[in-house]
């Protein structure tokens, strides 16, 4: 199979930045986390603690990841609440183009129908004109 060969030059880059950008944030998180559940760990080892501040901390820890998803709600409302008064500047100009284009459709559809209905009603009336001079002839004929 003829596979394509990876660029020494771009694959090393690549390998690089994955290290600086991915990787070495992790483990960055990582160790700080761990070292806050150690700091918790041997506060409460310890013989005189102050517990309400530890539940306290343990508090905050418990409502940031709450905060933050509320955080990224209220972004994602912001940036909707933006788009659709973007929106609302927009609709009414393409609005009316588009109300113009069905009224002239209306009217074209209108004039078709009238064409169409044209014939009908001709013999419609030469029947009835026709039934008129009948019972018209047979009434003075009486």
């Amino acid at each position: 199979m003829n596979q394509l060969q990876r660029n020494p030059k771009t694959h090393a880059e690549h390998k690089r930045e994955v290290f600086w950008q991915i990787t070495l944030p992790l483990l960055i998180g990582i160790l700080i986390i761990l070292v806050a559940v150690g700091a918790i760990i041997f506060s409460t080892i310890q013989p005189v603690t102050d517990v309400e501040r530890w539940a306290d901390v343990s508090l905050i820890w418990l409502i940031v990841p709450t905060l933050f998803f509320a955080l990224l709600l209220l972004v994602l409302l912001a940036g909707l609440i933006y788009a659709v008064s973007f929106l609302m500047r927009l609709i009414p100009r393409y609005a009316l183009i588009i109300q113009l284009y069905f009224e002239q459709a209306r009217a074209k559809v209108g004039q078709m129908l009238n064409l169409s209905a044209e014939p009908i009603l001709r013999l419609n009336s030469i029947w009835a004109a026709i039934r008129y001079a009948t019972e018209r002839g047979r009434k003075q004929a009486q």
